[in-house]
């Protein structure tokens, strides 16, 4: 008899445990959001479509609670976003780190989303949204005159100035959903793309204490920067995508809590000359994270090459650098002051 009981106390805990754990798993991403300064990762992949399922490159930025900035969206950022349960109608900032698809694809359905969540809770959107990202570096297709890349300016207005921007109608949607109230706009703005003498620029300082700063990173014949956010002594520092010779990589990083770095290529693999003429080897990573002296490294922009040589990635990087090493995933929230390794 006594033996059942212990079974059945033992089966009881047990079930008990499972339903917690059940529980728990079906918490939204948002839920776990806290404290003074947290980024969601929103895509932790690259510009694959594999059977992995990451979404390409995206983060979103949370102050003291609230959604404030979003750093990168590539494609399937915005199908993270809806499943994070995050409402983002007051979000007024975007930081593009450089016009490639697999950090641009989704800025448009994102956009679209703050009107609609405007909408929803019956509140008009008058403020415009910010889109931080590279000016042109001129540098030509080969062999034309015609430039690789445009500005980030020149970027949004293609997209949504009137009368010519291919998805101007967001001019009028905003409007016609909220029977007039809101109105859409967006201001642009061009960051230094020349890497050679860069220097952390302030793009802007916020009247409770956010401050984002910029450096221009080497992606090759890409215009690219990297960021900082900052708040409350806490600070986040993304790579965007880079190569990251040179210094400023580690200027940009300088004493951060967090520093999320593209984690696209290896040291070991045969040598891809395009990749490896893009990207940061998990080597330089380590050198970068241990001269910055950041206390946690976030692997991002996770690669069919990398994913299944994370520990190798692991391993070259802890040849350099003895701070905390952490894989990114889609929905994972960071909150600063929290540390472990997996």
């Amino acid at each position: 008899m006594k033996n059942r009981i212990r079974m059945g106390v033992l089966l009881t805990g047990l079930l008990a445990l499972l339903t917690t754990t059940a529980w728990a798993d079906k918490r939204l991403a948002v839920d776990r959001v806290e404290g003074p300064l947290s980024v969601m990762v929103l895509g932790s992949g690259g510009p694959i479509a594999t059977a992995s399922g990451r979404a390409s490159a995206g983060y979103l930025i949370f102050v003291e609670g609230r959604p404030r900035i979003l750093m990168d969206v590539g494609g399937g950022t915005f199908q993270r976003l809806a499943a994070s349960g995050v409402n983002i109608r007051d979000l007024d900032i975007v930081l593009l780190s450089h016009l490639h698809i697999d950090h641009t694809g989704d800025l448009s359905a994102a956009i679209k989303t703050i009107y609609f969540h405007n909408n929803m809770a019956g509140t008009a959107r008058t403020a415009p949204i910010h889109i931080y990202g590279p000016a042109a570096n001129g540098i030509p297709f080969p062999g034309t005159s015609v430039a690789q890349y445009p500005a980030t300016t020149r970027y949004a207005d293609d997209h949504y100035a009137l009368p010519g921007g291919v998805e101007r109608y967001l001019n009028i949607f905003a409007r016609a959903i909220s029977g007039g109230a809101s109105q859409f706009q967006y201001r642009a703005h061009d960051l230094n793309p020349v890497v050679a003498g860069a220097v952390r620029e302030e793009v802007l300082r916020t009247a409770d204490g956010l401050v984002v700063e910029a450096i221009a990173v080497d992606h090759g014949p890409v215009p690219a920067v990297a960021y900082r956010v900052s708040y409350k002594g806490h600070s986040i520092a993304y790579s965007g995508d880079t190569r990251s010779t040179g210094p400023n990589m580690v200027t940009i990083s300088q004493d951060a809590d967090l520093l999320i770095y593209d984690t696209a290529i290896t040291d070991t693999l045969p040598p891809n000359p395009v990749f490896h003429a893009l990207h940061t080897s998990p080597t330089r990573i380590g050198e970068v994270a241990a001269a910055a002296n950041v206390d946690t490294l976030i692997l991002s922009h996770i690669t069919p090459v990398t994913e299944p040589r994370l520990k190798e990635v692991r391993a070259r990087i802890r040849l350099n650098y003895g701070g905390h090493i952490r894989a990114a995933k889609d929905l994972r929230v960071y909150n600063l002051g929290e540390h472990d390794e997996d």
